[in-house]
């Protein structure tokens, strides 16, 4: 999943402003969203959420810009079926959070169909006053 939450997932919506007091609060908010924007193919906010400068390695060791997950969104329906994501960690660090947690993802990647379970980093900065995801990376979680 190239979004991690690729991973992949990744979240303010337009207007919408989680309680700024609880930063735990905030960053799951902006993961479920970031989810929900996958499902919906709502790219305008991927693309937001997203710094210009946002890399990602994949649970297969591929790396992900913003322009390549950004391509996701030209096709006739939105590029996930189906986005989980359960944040289990946010380390803020001042202009920093470091975000951790799970995702379950299904869809079509690069023209196959793909589903796959994770265990997933999201690094954000506060840039210019907003928080952008600036760095992620997944690890698949095998089941025995």
């Amino acid at each position: 999943m190239p979004w991690t939450p690729l991973a992949l997932t990744l979240l303010l919506a337009a207007g919408a402003r989680p309680a700024q007091t609880d930063p735990v609060a905030q960053f799951r908010d902006m993961e479920k969203n970031l989810a929900a924007a996958y499902l919906r193919g709502d790219g305008a906010f991927v693309e937001n959420l997203l710094a210009d400068d946002w890399m990602s390695t994949d649970y297969l060791g591929r790396t992900w810009t913003k322009a390549r997950v950004m391509a996701m969104f030209g096709g006739p329906r939105p590029p996930m079926t189906k986005a989980e994501i359960d944040v289990d960690t946010v380390r803020m660090l001042g202009d920093v959070a470091v975000v951790t947690g799970r995702s379950l993802s299904e869809g079509r990647v690069d023209g196959k169909d793909v589903s796959v379970t994770q265990r997933y980093i999201d690094i954000y900065a506060r840039r210019n006053g907003r928080w952008q995801v600036v760095a992620s990376q997944g690890t698949e979680v095998k089941t025995p």
